[in-house]
């Protein structure tokens, strides 16, 4: 049985061929959004109150009021310490414990996630989703977010995400768990997602999409 530290090499090579897709762009370009996109301070909103960061972004407390970011989750393998207490604007604060790494694991965390980042859209307010950089973990967790709301495939939901924050790269094994997932659970946990409540802002968030997506596949 394939784990996620065994991915079949089709998703390897799909891995191989996004981390090689910024070399494709004129070297200009590249250069200016590898730059304005790794930069640790970089916020980068996926959907309307919904964005991506790294580390540093999520202690700037000017901004996430800017942004009316009410709930932060942290999925990374360092907690910022005391968050809560010298973050009074934050509503929610989640902290997932995620290594970097091939054999890293989404189980079990997907579906409070999920459902903690849709319900806070739902009230009007901004949710920050945040690792180290930016690059892999959080942009996983946004993916998987995106299959769950959407009924998106997977390489949809990885290709959306890097047409709006540039840098981010989830690894071979995080791609491997997505596409399972996409496959398998997604259907319960988006049946949890489809509500009157919500209808307006997924029509909007799917205008979103295609606009920077057109022939991605979106069940509303």
């Amino acid at each position: 049985m394939t784990t996620p530290e065994d991915p079949p090499r089709s998703i390897r090579s799909c891995y191989d061929k996004l981390r090689k897709a910024v070399s494709n762009i004129p070297m200009d370009a590249s250069k200016s959004a590898k730059i304005e996109n790794l930069a640790s301070e970089k916020i980068s909103e996926i959907l309307p109150n919904l964005y991506l960061s790294g580390r540093t972004v999520a202690q700037n407390q000017e901004l996430l009021r800017e942004k009316n970011v009410k709930t932060v989750i942290n999925v990374s393998d360092r907690e910022i310490p005391n968050y809560t207490a010298t973050h009074p604007t934050i509503r929610n604060y989640k902290y997932y414990t995620m290594s970097d790494t091939a054999s890293g694991n989404f189980d079990g965390i997907v579906e409070e996630a999920v459902t903690l980042i849709h319900e806070t859209r739902i009230r009007g307010e901004s949710v920050l989703v945040h690792c180290f950089l930016g690059v892999s973990r959080s942009a996983t967790l946004i993916a998987f977010y995106l299959i769950s709301a959407f009924g998106m495939n997977w390489r949809e939901a990885v290709d959306y995400i890097r047409m709006r924050r540039h840098s981010a790269n989830p690894n071979f094994g995080f791609l491997h768990q997505l596409k399972v997932y996409a496959n398998t659970k997604a259907p319960e946990t988006r049946l949890q997602l489809t509500n009157q409540r919500c209808q307006k802002m997924r029509e909007s968030d799917g205008e979103v999409i295609k606009k920077y997506l057109p022939l991605a596949v979106i069940q509303l």
